[in-house]
């Protein structure tokens, strides 16, 4: 009989009042355009590097299969002919799998806008405040309602959803340009761009072997040369790409939910 005796109007459920705290600063953060469009920003300047590296890779891919294809003719005793692009074989398919994770990496970055266009604006936190009013009115007439801990649950998963989203432009453009990352993916990409760019200037594409048949060996040795560039800076863009698509995204959501959703957590405790 006790339980069904209201509480007092000054009583909250505990975690309500960091909850509302929560909610209100997403309020406020979510009404104010220039942090919605500044995170955009940065989530378009990522997907563009994206792009671009993977514009350069079809290119450089494109260059090598040509470069595979073509046939020079020697004499050794007989007439025959010799296909010196397939020493390249190994990096023409390390290309394409580059060139298909930067592809990737530049939806993903697109996709994460367009879910912060949708989730960071106001309408989300009003919402989450009136699931958080209906729980304070649950808590105080009829508590311990399975109904009060659903909502609570449903609380904390929009909070984490609209952190996710708030928070991961922001920390992927810190992390990128933070001198540990920026340094090895400035010197990976303009070494990847003047390989490439070196790889192009080594063959004519119309006719890529139309040379003295004497320096085709070292011909062969400076395409290997070039090959062995472009596989080691294509490694570093792409471990670039996984820490700042995959690696940072999915350590925000860890974070965020272990602070809010796993039962045994301090601020989880505090917001049941």
């Amino acid at each position: 009989m006790n339980d069904t005796v209201p509480r007092p109007s000054f009583v909250l459920p505990r975690g309500g009042l960091l909850s509302a705290l929560l909610l209100t600063l997403m309020l406020l953060l979510s009404s104010v355009g220039n942090f919605r469009a500044a995170g955009d920003d940065r989530l378009t300047e990522a997907g563009n590097r994206a792009i671009a590296a993977f514009a350069v890779a079809r290119t450089i891919n494109a260059v090598v299969s040509v470069i595979q294809e073509t046939q020079v003719g020697v004499s050794l005793g007989i007439n025959t002919t010799i296909e010196p692009g397939q020493i390249l074989d190994p990096l023409n398919d390390l290309i394409e799998r580059f060139s298909v994770a930067a592809l990737v990496a530049a939806t993903l970055l697109w996709s994460l806008k367009l879910v912060g266009e949708f989730i960071v604006v106001p309408w989300v936190p009003l919402v989450l405040g009136a699931l958080l009013a209906a729980r304070f009115a649950i808590y105080r007439y009829r508590p311990g309602a399975e109904l009060e801990n659903l909502l609570a649950r449903l609380i904390r998963i929009g909070i984490v959803v609209w952190s996710f989203a708030a928070l991961t432009p922001w920390v992927i453009s810190a992390v990128h340009d933070s001198s540990a990352v920026q340094t090895r993916y400035q010197q990976a990409t303009d070494d990847f761009d003047r390989a490439g760019e070196q790889l192009r200037g080594i063959v004519d594409i119309d006719s890529p072997w139309n040379i003295d048949r004497g320096r085709i060996r070292d011909r062969m040795q400076e395409l290997t040369g070039m090959a062995d560039r472009l596989s080691r800076q294509a490694v570093v863009v792409l471990s670039v790409f996984v820490f700042e698509v995959l690696i940072v995204p999915i350590a925000i959501f860890w974070v965020t939910s272990r602070l809010l959703l796993n039962p045994r957590g301090s601020v989880a405790r505090g917001t049941q």
